[in-house]
């Protein structure tokens, strides 16, 4: 049964467990991952009532959509799939800001290595780093459970489709651009992240699935597969082409830059914050993104908003800083990008 509240915004994708190892060796076991929560965290910062929709294997903890429930997401739109099990992806993050991922093993298994569950030595992360890259899964992590168990339309939650607005992450293309037509079909506001999925996207998909879009938001990375050589503003502009629609790029600590349906640009500067975890911060970033379009705001809130959701994805691990930030730092953060000062 859906919640008391109807959700104003919902996202799609990946519902997936988080291993991480921060750059100093601390450890975060099973926590709520995949671009569909992060996503969904974000928008909650600014809406009362967000739904979630996504395939989880039939093991999947029901500790962390409680979690996820507890923080006010409906997540009446994540389907268990029965007779299916997945492990948890790990993330290795290191002092120079870069990471590795798609490794994936239970957390059960630091035991057999006598490792301890909250922190590791710099040895010790190394030797658990070259386990993971050695072994194979055996096609058991979450990357190859979503490929064979992609999100459907048909797994949006009737009332769902009374929403405002719908953030759409990485997916199967095809199940992407049916969600995007869908979605728009419904009246909704639509945002699409590429994400991995980037490099998939032909000519044609990209085209159909721009069409049903009111903001396109790559990463930086992301953009340069999809316009090899060209500086990121001719690139925006190649890809918005003739339509009217926003396309940004997500720059990481380097900010923000927004093309208006209109053609004019809009940057902002990243929000100053110690980053610990930068898992979802881009995702994070897609879901506050979208609130603004829901309440009605302009292009430079929607940008506003989604910097400071980034900001506060990376503070914490997980879905948790999120769904629990302060609503008086949130606005304060928010007056200050908005403002082009410095934020507290």
């Amino acid at each position: 049964m859906v919640g008391e509240l109807t959700p104003r915004a919902f996202t799609i994708g990946g519902v997936i467990v988080d291993c991480v190892v921060e750059a100093d060796g601390t450890l975060h076991l099973d926590q709520p991952g995949g671009n569909a929560l992060h996503s969904a965290a974000g928008a909650r910062l600014f809406l009362d009532a967000v739904g979630v929709v996504g395939r989880v294997p039939a093991d999947y903890p029901r500790s962390v959509l409680m979690l996820a429930a507890r923080g006010g997401l409906d997540v009446e739109g994540i389907r268990v799939v029965p007779g299916t099990s997945a492990l948890p992806e790990w993330f290795f993050h290191r002092a120079d800001g870069s990471r590795t991922d798609h490794l994936h093993a239970a957390s059960a298994e630091l035991a057999a290595f006598g490792l301890s569950k909250t922190r590791l030595s710099a040895d010790q992360a190394a030797r658990w780093h070259a386990h993971l890259t050695s072994k194979s899964d055996g096609g058991g992590g979450f990357a190859a459970f979503r490929a064979r168990h992609p999100v459907r339309p048909e797994d949006v939650p009737a009332p769902y489709w009374a929403a405002a607005g719908a953030h759409i992450g990485a997916n199967a293309v095809d199940q992407m651009l049916a969600c995007a037509r869908a979605a728009r079909a419904a009246g909704l506001r639509v945002t699409l992240d590429p994400g991995f999925q980037a490099a998939r996207l032909d000519a044609a998909t990209l085209a159909a699935l721009l069409d049903c879009l009111d903001a396109f938001l790559p990463s930086e990375k992301e953009l340069a597969v999809l316009r090899p050589g060209l500086e990121f503003r001719a690139a925006l502009a190649d890809i918005a082409g003739g339509r009217r629609l926003a396309v940004g790029v997500k720059r990481g600590a380097s900010g923000a830059v927004l093309r208006l349906p209109d053609g004019a640009f809009v940057e902002t500067a990243a929000v100053p914050t110690v980053a610990r975890d930068p898992v979802g911060a881009g995702d994070a970033f897609c879901g506050g993104f979208l609130s603004a379009l829901v309440d009605g705001a302009g292009w430079e809130a929607a940008l506003a908003r989604a910097t400071v959701a980034g900001a506060f994805a990376v503070e914490g691990t997980g879905i948790s800083h999120m769904l629990a930030a302060d609503s008086g730092l949130r606005d304060a953060r928010l007056n200050a990008v908005q403002n082009r000062r410095v934020a507290p």
